[in-house]
């Protein structure tokens, strides 16, 4: 009697393991928007992670699972490299080397487990200039086992848009240039707006998570 019910006990945690390792925590689609990024215009041709603005903020926790479905309602492949993770490298999300492309319609899921609690960044590597280049990029944090005890903590994407005046974009990169340094936009942002302000309480304890993409 005791044996069989250790083993219905086993069991049943091995259910309950399985299904937790199928779950899926967050879903991240990369599509197209218009999103306004100059005042009075709006932006054709952006990609984001998100339906109406800037990729999302990721938050995971330290040392533990946590798995992100993405799908690509874009129409062309892409994939999601989580830029200085340290996790398996099945889930790196280098093209051709680790996995496929993820091509349009398709999704694929990630399952992370960063020992390294800290500021990262998460982007593509399909037409890696390009896509970056259109917005798909975003902070990603592991959050400390312990609470750091911060009053705020502030995620700030900085980056460069190739904008015209007319708020459209133009060339997206040089050859020459993006060799050496990246976009080198013409508009900068920081969370896809252009200097923003944020409140903070006087004596504040306050933590940010700059990242910068270019």
């Amino acid at each position: 009697m005791l044996g069989g019910a250790a083993a219905l006990a086993a069991a049943a945690a091995g259910t309950v393991a399985a299904s937790r390792a199928n779950a899926v925590d967050l879903t991240l689609r990369a599509s197209m928007l218009r999103h306004s990024i100059l005042p009075g215009t709006m932006t054709g041709g952006m990609m984001s992670f998100h339906a109406d603005g800037p990729p999302p903020v990721l938050r995971l926790p330290q040392g533990k699972p946590f798995s992100i479905d993405v799908v690509n309602d874009l129409e062309e492949a892409t994939i999601v490299h989580w830029h200085g993770l340290r996790i398996a490298n099945a889930m790196d999300g280098v093209p051709y080397l680790t996995q496929a492309p993820i091509t349009p319609g398709n999704s694929f899921r990630y399952t992370l487990a960063s020992p390294d609690a800290g500021t990262y960044w998460y982007h593509p590597h399909c037409n890696t200039l390009e896509q970056i280049a259109r917005g798909l990029t975003g902070v990603l944090v592991v959050e400390d086992e312990e609470d750091p005890g911060f009053d705020q903590d502030l995620p700030l994407n900085i980056r460069d848009f190739r904008l015209g005046g007319d708020g459209q974009f133009i060339e997206l990169f040089k050859p020459r240039n993006a060799a050496r340094g990246g976009t080198l936009g013409t508009v900068g942002t920081v969370n896809w707006e252009v200097a923003p302000t944020y409140d903070l309480a006087a004596g504040s304890r306050d933590r940010y998570h700059p990242r910068r993409h270019i």
